[in-house]
């Protein structure tokens, strides 16, 4: 239980830290000197906007919307797919929070992405009602996880 704990703790201040403020495109909000490190920014900032529609849900700051809920989940998946992707050239910036070993650990990093992926898809057809909330916030926390611990600074 306090694993499980730990982790929506995770998710939930990783969704408000990477939550943009402003309306202007991520290429502002990050910094990046480089386009690809801007587009992989931007993507991640997505990944934590959907996972904060989740996780505001979960914490009764807005209204349990089911629809929505399985929106974010499916964006969710879609970014999943998409980061490989955005990952495949070995470009780093200042304002980079990657780490080297994503480049050198390239298989492990996108079975994570994938994985990541396949529990969104499987989560999202499961999504029934405001219970099932918190089991797919710490299923798909486990992967951002994973992810953040081992392949960002």
């Amino acid at each position: 239980m306090i694993r499980s704990r730990n982790l929506v703790m995770f998710v939930l201040s990783l969704a408000f830290v990477m939550t943009p403020v402003g309306t202007s495109d991520m290429l502002a909000h990050s910094g990046a000197l480089n386009k690809d490190v801007a587009a992989r920014m931007t993507l991640m900032s997505n990944m934590g906007r959907n996972m904060g529609v989740l996780g505001k849900m979960l914490k009764k700051k807005t209204p349990f919307d089911l629809g929505k809920a399985v929106e974010a989940i499916n964006n969710i998946e879609r970014l999943a797919v998409e980061t490989p992707t955005v990952f495949e050239k070995r470009v780093l910036d200042p304002k980079s929070e990657a780490k080297e070993l994503i480049w050198e650990e390239f298989e492990a990093f996108k079975k994570i992405s994938i994985g990541l992926a396949t529990s969104a898809k499987q989560l999202s057809s499961s999504m029934k009602s405001f219970d099932d909330l918190r089991p797919a916030l710490i299923n798909l926390s486990q992967s951002c996880k994973e992810c953040h611990s081992r392949f960002r600074e």
